[in-house]
């Protein structure tokens, strides 16, 4: 095979095959900054910042690298694809739980349903059935639903329990105990990410308990109860609807 010209250098004695030296030194020069990009990749998984542009998997995960880090928010991307649909979340840094906001946190207080008859007593789902109403969507203000859902399945592959509380305010409308009669057969419905429905009485693993209940009456004023939820099937959670 032919083989390409040997040059010599002008200063004589170094010889030069097909490229000169200033071309060796440009290429050089790129291998380097390449391995640098390549190492500084390397350590942001191996310690992530929890930022934006160096999202964590998950707020475990920033616990186990900065375990002296307070409590706040930061960036997770489970799926640790680009991270341009990472969401921001709490990090409970005490014990590395994820906490996802709700992309609305509070809902307006008002008469969000009047029944035709007075005298029915079924349960009415506020994002199925009510007119204004609307099903549970998280992530936080601004975050494309589409993205979190992808996002909280790989959390949830990577979670053993979770847990949410949810405050419900009343005026006229029994949350849990109904005081009167003595019984939770007006207590609310949540349903769950999988469609299952969460219930104050039955199955143990399909039943919430409650923290505060101040909504056991009809008293004409504002109250609230505090719902809580925990289970080791990830899978039910987040809530996305109660009735």
């Amino acid at each position: 095979m032919p083989q390409p010209p040997e040059q010599k250098s002008d200063g004589g004695g170094r010889y030069f095959r097909a490229d000169d030296a200033n071309v060796v030194r440009d290429r050089d020069l790129e291998v380097d900054t390449t391995l640098k990009s390549l190492s500084a990749q390397i350590e942001n998984i191996r310690s992530p910042e929890g930022t934006r542009k160096n999202p964590a998997r998950s707020c475990r995960d920033l616990k186990m690298c900065h375990s002296d880090w307070k409590s706040g928010d930061y960036w997770i991307d489970p799926n640790q694809g680009c991270n341009l649909d990472a969401i921001k979340v709490h990090c409970n840094m005490e014990t590395g739980e994820t906490c996802v906001y709700p992309s609305q946190a509070h809902i307006p207080l008002k008469n969000w349903y009047i029944s035709k008859n007075p005298r029915e007593k079924k349960h009415v789902w506020f994002g199925e059935t009510m007119s204004d109403g609307f099903q549970f969507e998280y992530g936080g203000e601004g975050s494309d639903p589409a993205d979190v859902n992808i996002q909280l399945a790989f959390l949830r592959l990577m979670a053993t329990e979770a847990s949410q509380n949810i405050t419900y305010h009343c005026k006229n409308s029994i949350a849990y105990m109904n005081q009167e009669t003595g019984n939770l057969k007006n207590a609310v419905i949540l349903q769950g990410f999988s469609d299952i429905e969460i219930r104050a009485e039955g199955n143990s693993r399909f039943t919430y308990s409650v923290t505060e209940d101040g909504c056991t009456q009809h008293t004409g004023e504002w109250g609230k109860t505090v719902i809580e939820y925990k289970t080791r099937k990830t899978s039910r959670l987040p809530i996305i609807d109660i009735a």
